[in-house]
């Protein structure tokens, strides 16, 4: 395996990913498209959901995080290093689930 982790598992492209919370992971969240070019992922939400905006609600770079065998939206190089991620330790950097194709997060529960 690379320095970087494998490759990412899509192909550049506009997919439909689930957006959920980690503190309420039997919700359903919400859907959102999820545009890849490369490892630069844009997550945008394109219908009203309670007070989740419509919009990009994050963009960054798809980072292949060791400690926990999992990929993540990294926005620094030390985000591959993390303590943790996806949950609600602090600011923890986003899961991508490219199998589920869920986006976990601390955010917008249901």
């Amino acid at each position: 395996m690379p320095a970087d982790g494998p490759s990412v598992p899509l192909e550049s492209g506009t997919y439909q990913f689930q957006w959920k919370d980690a503190e309420f992971a039997s919700s359903d969240g919400f859907p959102v498209r999820v545009e890849i070019a490369d490892r630069r992922m844009r997550i945008i939400n394109e219908r009203t959901h309670r007070e989740v905006p419509v919009g990009e609600l994050d963009e960054g770079e798809l980072m292949w995080h060791a400690k926990t065998g999992q990929w993540i939206l990294g926005h620094a190089e030390t985000d591959k290093f993390a303590p943790s991620v996806g949950g609600c330790a602090g600011a923890d950097p986003f899961v991508v689930d490219f199998e589920a194709r869920v986006i976990w997060t601390c955010m917008w529960g249901p």
